[in-house]
């Protein structure tokens, strides 16, 4: 089990059995609580874009959505139904280009299967050394020997000839000659997902292009920048059309590429996640909502799958969700403006409770309202003022800001990266005296206990991993996030978890009983077709028999 994430929103996580992500990527009618701006070709210059306003409908006309539509549906090739695909690409004021359905799609059906055009390294530091085309764990670094200063693996190094993958991709570093050949570079590494899209066909250039690429904030050093910057080729003009490509490159990428993962074995044989960013273009497309109705999953080649979480009306949008799903509004808010270059505002972002689960409210400070919650007054503003809902003290945005750094410095700096029974008596102890128990960091600490209480701990630590389980399962519930990918991991920790104690407790009649097998119903569907699903989830599934057929 992992924490929240993914990089389009989704997102987007660790390298346990399954990521709680995608749901973070992963409603009402059309366009009603779709907030986000479609994924779409921007103007030729920001100056142009405010001084000549153009509407959706003039930026996409109907042939040049229809000319990208067969572009796409042209990549995609096989992965479109013979039938058909229950979806569409239509084009909303004020959003842009989004997915529409043009059927009615019932919950957990496959919506669509989407590959990437661009997959490789994301800009992050990675624990492990692992081989840049393959992905394969080395146990010691070994360098291409084509000089481009990548690690690589004998199977896909530069000596073998045009038979590895990674032929190509190194010839066009060694054109830019870089210097210190003999050395590793991480900041190639980081740069390489981009490099790539110099080896796309003109069609999929095409495609790349058309989606849309804000540019980094000021304050910001690209992978690309930090390459010019610190001079690591001597055969690259900074203000030549390379650079401008891979320039538009990495705005596309950082404006809709999705976090995705392969799995690795080591020569120990033990299993190694390697997070990846991968540019989805039907994925990408999806708009934004804070409570979508789609999920999904990466299988085991790659590929997105898109399933509909919620039932979805013809013509409604497919909406995905860009940010994390147990985050309070404010915090969605901040992390989509700065990475999205949008402000929501669907009805859960509206109200200041979040249906009720209060996650990003806090603890009225006075002593005197041990039972207030401070809520702010506009939710869709972070200068709002903050109020108490019992005693009505008010707070100003910049003391509720301080707070929420506070316990976020307490909980991620600290008492997530300890053990299991020092994060529940922390919990018990300490955090629920100024922290609500469905705050956002409360949640958090007790997603981390679920991933790191396992089947040897004490009895009462399975206890209180099951109750944690529970309560964010409700979270859930009265976000009304229906059948999305946390749901899946939590029903199936829970389930486990309660074929542990029955064991320990011998009342094994428990794990039998109707409520915990469809709990293992609910994990099998939402999970069973990730790559990254717990490793036995099809043996629970067969000793179960709540389905005997391979899982996908």
């Amino acid at each position: 089990m992992a924490s929240v994430g993914s990089e389009n929103g989704n997102g987007h996580t660790s390298s346990e059995a399954v990521k709680l992500a995608g749901d973070g990527p992963e409603q009402g009618d059309v366009g009603a609580s779709a907030t986000a701006p479609a994924n779409s070709e921007p103007a030729s210059s920001p100056k142009e874009a405010v001084s000549v306003p153009v509407s959706a409908a003039e930026q996409y006309p109907p042939e040049r959505v229809a000319k990208f539509k067969g572009e796409l549906l042209e990549f995609l090739g096989d992965l479109v139904p013979p039938e058909g695909a229950p979806w569409d690409i239509a084009v909303f004021e004020g959003l842009g280009r989004g997915l529409v359905a043009t059927r009615d799609i019932a919950v957990n059906e496959l919506i669509f299967l989407d590959r990437p055009i661009l997959v490789g390294p994301r800009v992050n530091n990675y624990d492990v050394i692992f081989c840049a085309s393959c992905c394969r764990i080395l146990r010691k670094l070994h360098l291409c020997s084509g000089g481009c200063r990548l690690p690589m693996c004998a199977g896909c190094d530069f000596s073998v000839g045009e038979a590895s993958p990674h032929a190509a991709e190194c010839r066009l570093i060694q054109s830019w000659q870089p210097k210190d050949a003999g050395r590793y570079s991480k900041n190639i590494l980081y740069a390489l997902t981009s490099i790539r899209g110099f080896l796309l066909s003109d069609r999929d250039r095409s495609l790349v292009l058309q989606m849309e690429g804000h540019p980094p904030r000021k304050e910001m050093t690209t992978e690309i920048e930090r390459l010019l910057k610190d001079g690591y080729f001597q055969n690259l003009d900074g203000d030549g059309p390379d650079v401008r490509y891979l320039r538009q490159l990495v705005n596309v990428l950082n404006t809709n590429a999705f976090e995705t993962s392969r799995i690795v074995a080591d020569e120990e044989n033990n299993d190694h996640e390697i997070i990846l960013r991968g540019l989805y273009i039907l994925g990408a497309l999806m708009n934004h909502c804070c409570r979508p109705n789609v999920r999904y999953v990466f299988d085991s080649e790659l590929r997105m799958r898109v399933y509909a979480s919620r039932p979805i009306r013809a013509g409604q949008q497919l909406l995905n969700n860009y940010s994390k799903i147990l985050w309070g509004t404010q915090h969605r808010i901040i992390h989509l403006c700065f990475s999205k270059c949008f402000l929501c505002s669907c009805e859960r972002c509206k109200d200041p409770t979040e249906f009720g689960t209060y996650l990003g409210a806090l603890k009225c400070v006075r002593e005197s309202c041990p039972e207030g919650r401070l809520l702010p007054i506009n939710p869709l503003k972070i200068s709002s003022l903050w109020r108490c809902d019992r005693c009505d003290l008010k707070m100003d945005n910049i003391k509720a800001t301080k707070i929420q750094e506070i316990a976020g410095r307490m909980i991620l700096n600290n008492a997530i990266k300890r053990e299991s029974s020092y994060i529940i008596d922390y919990l018990n102890d300490h955090l629920l005296r100024f922290l609500l128990p469905t705050n956002q960091f409360t949640v958090e600490l007790k997603l981390q206990a679920i991933k790191k209480i396992q089947a040897d701990r004490p009895v009462a630590e399975l206890r209180e991993k099951e109750r944690y389980c529970v309560e964010i399962l409700d979270i859930l519930e009265r976000l009304q996030y229906g059948e999305c990918f946390v749901k899946g991991v939590l029903c199936y920790e829970l389930f486990v978890t309660r074929v542990t104690l029955g064991q320990v407790l011998n009342e094994s009649g428990i794990t039998t009983e109707e409520s915990n097998l469809e709990l293992l119903r609910t994990a099998r569907q939402i999970l069973g077709p990730s790559g990254n699903r717990p490793k036995d989830l099809q043996q629970m599934v067969v000793k179960y028999g709540v389905g005997c057929e391979p899982l996908d």
